[in-house]
């Protein structure tokens, strides 16, 4: 961001005109850098809330304050901090409307012993160590203005609290919202959402009345205006959707919308006179929205997008503008701020997982569970906020709570990969063991097939096929379709919305399957979330024991680099072969022409066995190219099929690449392994070198060698043997 020296003069002094431009530079320096940072975090596995939190913090006082303090306080002036903190509760306001949205009181159903116990250890063992707490911190991070009784009360709220979006997220792009603790972990979580904000209203009530009984007027109001929104409020509201769906097919026009809105702030509103907080309005509004998927989708979809990216980084800057870690600036006030983290964990982990452990679940599941309910995000900055602003804790102790809340939070992803390791979740979930061989089946030839795009990919799914064909009673062909999230606060990352996006995916792949029409008892489709394609991909590989993974190539957006996106990553970690299929018009029959580029490396060899697999099948003409005179095993190998194909081997190339590039002129297909003589090995260094790729004319097949013996010619000479041991006799 530029900024000349009348601006900053200017802004030094803002006048009404002045503070609007001031407002729009902070507001565009606080989404680039939120998202920005929310980007690099998700870069290292973690939560984007954590990166937005920080981004935040890097606006304040504690960085930018700290290394630039004049530029700090010219771009933000104290004089603008009641205009972003406006934005921020509206913010707020619309978020907690999407949380309530969100909310589905399935959850609280059904669910057993067990979430009941876990869900009211995890808050009733937090509160108590929070208000333990508050005994030792009170006297040195309160005043007398204070009274202790709201103290403690709000420093159990703030520790019981769990982040109920993060929690979902993690949940589902691990792939645990299937299996038996993900429900739980769900249900817990659910509960401790309702339990949490009903207690912190409570609190609240408190706080601004000075002591419990006072609080007994705003408690009884409160519990008139939930009762009214749960019976009158529902059923308008169901009325209304009723009318929607009659009218519009079930999708909303700005005018409902507006309607929504309106209501949405009204309830807002009436919980803030009331004496709660406005959020809490916001969030009933939600939570008594009818759950119909269309409608309900529609309006989330509509809200989300200006609430997350727009508004709620501002709520973020606001929060980092008012975090001073300079505060703590004694070895005391640390030790303070580490006893805070310990109380916070001890009580939402140790709670939960001792309670999952007593209600039957095994230590793996308890302790999981344990760091999920651990996780706090940004549900914890908003309850902070409003104890900073209700004047319960001072800014010394809000700091430390910040530190908490990350704390907390970036700590959830790491240590339930330590606890639940990829290759664990996926022997824990019921769909994953559906879908895998069946251990008595015979062990033939697997291929796993990403598909990227089930609507444009047929040509992908008949070379795999092809493939498999001269082992089809034992082949499997795994098509998988990785459904990727959007971003953090989106309602499709939901587990139920989930689900819905993964059956569509699977609709999708089974119409694919249709489309073809030929040996589909070979074609096994997979359809999960995923947020790692290429390490997800080489997972499931490796655990259908696939022979080969066969890839589509997609040019990526912003570099010229073939085989760039998710193949490269997949070319080098993946412990099948892998092939890259650049389809430019294959069909493969009776006379289809093959071209084998052969530079005696282990990838040719594995692209010679693919062309002998492909050719056998249909009576396909192969021709070799000599980069390299062929060995006399690659010569045995040829000649076992000269029987049965019509395979002709060239003379050796003088210009080996132009050569190539020639023949494919009069080829319909090139397979050609991976090799600094064609221009396709240096890719996977992040250099844009496929050369033979962008000049060939025909389709191309590039494949990679990873296994240590090669299991694709087996087959095929076991039964060239068979029949030629049957014709001497």
């Amino acid at each position: 961001m530029f900024f000349t020296p009348s601006l900053l003069a200017a802004a030094a002094a803002p006048s009404d005109a002045n503070i609007v431009m001031l407002l729009l530079i902070q507001i565009g320096i606080i989404i680039a850098l939120s998202r920005g940072m929310g980007l690099l975090f998700k870069k290292i596995s973690q939560p984007l809330v954590i990166g937005e939190i920080v981004a935040g913090i890097l606006l304040g006082p504690s960085f930018f304050g700290l290394i630039a303090p004049d530029l700090s306080a010219q771009i933000f002036p104290a004089e603008t901090l009641p205009y972003l903190n406006v934005l921020a509760q509206v913010g707020l306001v619309f978020f907690m409307f999407l949380v309530g949205l969100e909310f589905n009181s399935d959850h609280l159903k059904g669910k057993g012993d067990v979430a009941v116990v876990i869900s009211h250890v995890s808050i009733i063992a937090p509160f108590l160590l929070g208000g333990g707490l508050a005994l030792y911190l009170y006297e040195s991070l309160s005043t007398n203005a204070v009274p202790f009784t709201s103290f403690a009360l709000f420093m159990g709220a703030a520790m019981s609290v769990t982040a109920f979006p993060v929690l979902a997220r993690i949940l589902t792009e691990r792939n645990l919202h299937k299996s038996y603790i993900g429900a739980i972990a769900i249900t817990c979580a659910a509960v401790d959402d309702v339990t949490a904000w009903c207690l912190l209203a409570f609190v609240i009530s408190v706080v601004r009345s000075g002591d419990i009984l006072g609080a007994v007027p705003t408690t009884l109001l409160a519990v008139v205006y939930i009762g009214f929104m749960l019976t009158v409020g529902r059923m308008l509201l169901n009325r209304l959707a009723d009318f929607v769906e009659k009218q519009n097919g079930g999708k909303l026009t700005q005018l409902w919308v507006a309607v929504i809105f309106v209501g949405v702030l009204t309830s807002a509103t009436i919980t803030e006179v009331i004496g709660i907080h406005n959020i809490f309005g916001a969030f009933l509004f939600g939570a008594v929205m009818p759950q119909r998927r269309v409608f309900v989708r529609d309006l989330a979809e509509k809200t989300e997008d200006f609430t997350v990216v727009f508004l709620l980084p501002i709520f973020f800057a606001y929060t980092g503008l008012r975090t001073q870690f300079g505060l703590l600036n004694t070895p005391s006030l640390w030790l303070d701020c580490g006893l805070v983290v310990l109380a916070a964990t001890l009580g939402k982990f140790g709670g939960t997982t001792l309670s999952g452990r007593a209600a039957g679940l095994g230590w793996r599941d308890a302790s999981a569970l344990g760091v999920l309910m651990n996780t706090r995000g940004l549900m914890e900055l908003i309850i902070l906020n409003i104890g900073l602003d209700l004047g319960v804790i001072s800014p010394a102790l809000f700091a430390m709570m910040v530190i908490m809340a990350l704390v907390t939070t970036f700590a959830t992803t790491p240590i339930l990969e330590m606890i639940y390791p990829h290759k664990q979740i996926s022997a824990t979930i019921d769909a994953e063991v559906d879908d895998a061989p069946e251990q008595d089946a015979p062990v033939g030839y697997a291929i796993v097939v990403p598909v990227a795009n089930p609507d444009s990919q047929q040509g992908l799914l008949r070379l795999a096929v092809a493939l498999a064909l001269p082992e089809k009673k034992s082949a499997r062909i795994y098509p998988v379709n990785l459904v990727r999230l959007g971003d953090e606060y989106s309602y499709d990352s939901l587990p139920e919305q989930t689900e819905q996006l993964v059956a569509e995916s699977q609709l999708r792949l089974n119409g694919l399957i249709t489309q073809l029409a030929t040996h589909p008892e070979l074609i096994h489709p997979i359809s999960q979330v995923s947020d790692d394609v290429p390490g997800d991909l080489c997972r499931i590989a490796q655990a259908r024991k696939a022979d080969l993974v066969l890839l589509g190539w997609h040019r990526p957006t912003f570099t010229q680099d073939l085989l760039g996106g998710n193949v490269r990553p997949i070319l080098e970690a993946a412990t099948s072969d892998v092939a890259v299929f650049i389809d430019r018009g294959f069909t493969l029959e009776s006379g289809t022409r093959i071209v084998v580029p052969y530079a005696s490396t282990v990838h040719d060899r594995l692209a010679l066995e693919l062309a002998l697999r492909l050719a056998i099948t249909h009576g396909a003409k192969l021709t070799i190219l000599q980069a390299t005179p062929l060995s006399r095993e690659t010569r045995d190998l040829v000649s076992v099929f000269q029987e049965r194909l019509p395979i002709e081997i060239g003379p050796l190339m003088n210009d080996p690449l132009n050569n190539v590039v020639e023949v494919s002129r009069r080829a319909d297909l090139v397979v050609v392994g991976t090799s600094p003589q064609w221009g396709l090995e240096r890719h996977i260094f992040g250099q844009s070198t496929d050369e033979l790729a962008a000049r060939c004319h025909s389709s191309i097949l590039i494949v990679k060698h990873h296994k240590g013996i090669n299991p694709h010619i087996e087959s095929l000479l076991a039964e060239q043997n068979t029949a030629s041991l049957m014709t001497n006799s």
